[in-house]
């Protein structure tokens, strides 16, 4: 993988015109117009969504950018697209949503793409800062606590309780998203932290590449072994050799062992479907079940 600058020296200088903006930053903004520069810095082009009374600020603000908008009718369908952008793309897939009903409603696709490792930023509404932590308070959308409903399905969760922690937790959660392997994440924002004007520096370039992941020399020395020795080995490649463009080392590995190769319904294309040690086959399919028991 390369990337487009050398994280070992930093974070790039400002630009003459950048610290102007920082020191000087334009009137009018919001907790939102924060959600929507930090996504910008971080390399997003096109987010998903569905607005409701809470999220108003970050979809205000979305209209005051140059992101392109994808919304759709129920929020679900909206985390399945982010979840299906994810994919193809490799980038993460930024989905804006609102409290209660309309957060809980992407439950189903965000336990999808975490199921497949799709990297689905989800940056939801929450019901203004004085009602939070628990309690009856009369507010619309109330639940006692909304993280809990996320907790076990996303890899992390990044609540915000004040405008200046918007960008580092999106940061966080955006790194969090595209570390091995990929999967969605939470970040949630009080209403009035998104409406409430702010005096912040614009956010400029934001890093949040995730670290390689270096293979333990120990355990790949046992693999090796393992394969070398094998008598009649077979390779059931998955989602993550096409996340990591690494076909071309399956392949190597196939020819060399001599191995049939099936593919998960994610690793699809991770194999040649021609190639002689293809198995041409679903996993779900009694033949190849019968193939790989034997």
């Amino acid at each position: 993988m390369t990337h487009d600058h050398d994280h070992d020296h930093g974070p790039r200088p400002l630009t003459p015109e950048q610290t102007a903006a920082a020191l000087a930053p334009p009137a009018g903004r919001n907790g939102g117009d924060l959600v929507v520069e930090t996504l910008y810095g971080l390399g997003a082009t096109t987010v998903f969504g569905l607005p409701g009374q809470h999220a108003l600020g970050m979809f205000d603000a979305l209209r005051r950018s140059s992101l392109q908008y994808v919304g759709l009718r129920v929020e679900n369908n909206a985390g399945f697209a982010a979840d299906a952008y994810g994919r193809v793309t490799g980038e993460v897939a930024p989905l804006l949503l609102s409290t209660g009903p309309g957060a809980l409603t992407s439950l189903a696709a965000l336990q999808e793409a975490a199921a497949a490792s799709a990297p689905v930023l989800a940056i939801s509404s929450q019901i203004p800062t004085a009602g939070l932590g628990g309690g009856r308070h009369g507010y619309l959308h109330e639940l006692r606590d909304q993280q809990a409903s996320f907790r076990d399905i996303v890899k992390s969760v990044h609540p915000v309780r004040a405008a200046s922690q918007i960008p580092s937790a999106i940061a966080a959660a955006w790194e969090s998203a595209l570390s091995a392997p990929h999967g969605p994440v939470w970040v949630e924002i009080p209403q009035d932290v998104l409406l409430a004007g702010t005096t912040l520096p614009v956010v400029t370039a934001m890093d949040a590449t995730p670290r390689e992941l270096l293979p333990r020399p120990e355990l790949t020395a046992v693999a090796a072994h393992a394969l070398s020795n094998a008598a009649r080995p077979a390779i059931i490649a998955g989602g993550g050799v096409v996340r990591a463009d690494a076909g071309g080392k399956l392949r190597a590995l196939a020819e060399k062992l001599s191995a049939p190769v099936v593919t998960t319904f994610g690793g699809k294309g991770a194999f040649p479907w021609e190639h002689p040690l293809s198995l041409q086959s679903w996993l779900e399919d009694r033949h190849t079940t019968d193939f790989l028991e034997d």
